[in-house]
């Protein structure tokens, strides 16, 4: 008989956290690349510049104590259906069953 060792079959909690691009979640730097993409396109770069910068530097405070995916979910909410999962488990965002 072989001995069983735990820590052969141990998985890491993080897992299948996303990979940061420089220090911030993919979703949050794509927002604020955005945010700066089409502030060169209208000619007002200095307001995509600081709503891009404003994104990821207000993303750190409003992460704090906020559980994985609220921002996915706040953009479901919004009627961006980004996440697959919340698109197959729950109904989409306009139509709310809760209020009469």
């Amino acid at each position: 008989m072989s001995q069983f060792d735990p820590q052969s079959h141990v998985v890491p909690h993080n897992l299948e956290d996303p990979i940061p691009v420089m220090f911030w979640d993919p979703l949050e730097f794509v927002l604020a690349v955005s945010l700066m993409g089409f502030g060169t396109i209208m000619n007002v770069w200095v307001f995509g510049l600081i709503g891009g910068m404003g994104v990821l530097l207000g993303s750190r405070y409003l992460k704090r104590g906020a559980k994985r995916g609220t921002m996915q979910h706040l953009l479901w909410a919004m009627g961006l259906q980004l996440d697959k999962s919340l698109v197959r488990h729950f109904p989409p965002p306009w139509v709310n069953d809760f209020i009469e």
